[in-house]
């Protein structure tokens, strides 16, 4: 990973969880797979979940996001409450986890690139863009499970 990140990033993604640091190397093989291999987005691979780095979500928090984004993403979100002694954090988490990740990457010396590629990570994209950070967001998408 020394080849993506630098040491302030490396040190991000040890604050992940072990199942989110498993997950983001998933994420980081499945597009090198597909014969990716952007410094810029192995980054984002490695630390599209890093705003949810310190956190532990209980099994049913994992599950109702999982049931909920596919069932009723609109309550997932009105369910959301910024006080992390609440049970319904998780929830914030989810939807905000993209802009507090781009920002501790940001802060610790990403790319802009990658940054971007953190913010927008659950984004859909609406049409094909041509631009190389769409392309890259699509790929990680992918990778993500997303689209």
């Amino acid at each position: 990973m020394g080849r993506y990140l630098s040491p302030p990033l490396q040190h991000l993604f040890d604050r992940l969880s072990v199942a989110d640091q498993r997950h983001s190397l998933d994420v980081l093989y499945a597009l090198r797979a597909q014969g990716y291999n952007d410094r810029d987005l192995m980054a984002a691979a490695l630390l599209h979940d890093v705003g949810k780095a310190g956190t532990t979500l209980h099994l049913w928090q994992r599950v109702a996001i999982v049931l909920l984004q596919a069932t009723w993403p609109a309550l997932l979100y009105d369910l959301a409450w910024g006080d992390p002694a609440h049970w319904r954090y998780a929830f914030y988490l989810q939807r905000e986890h993209p802009a507090m990740g781009a920002r501790l990457a940001q802060e610790n010396g990403a790319s802009p690139l990658t940054v971007e590629l953190i913010r927008r990570h659950q984004v859909p994209l609406r049409q094909s863009g041509g631009s190389l950070e769409d392309k890259f967001l699509r790929a990680l998408q992918e990778a993500d499970g997303i689209r």
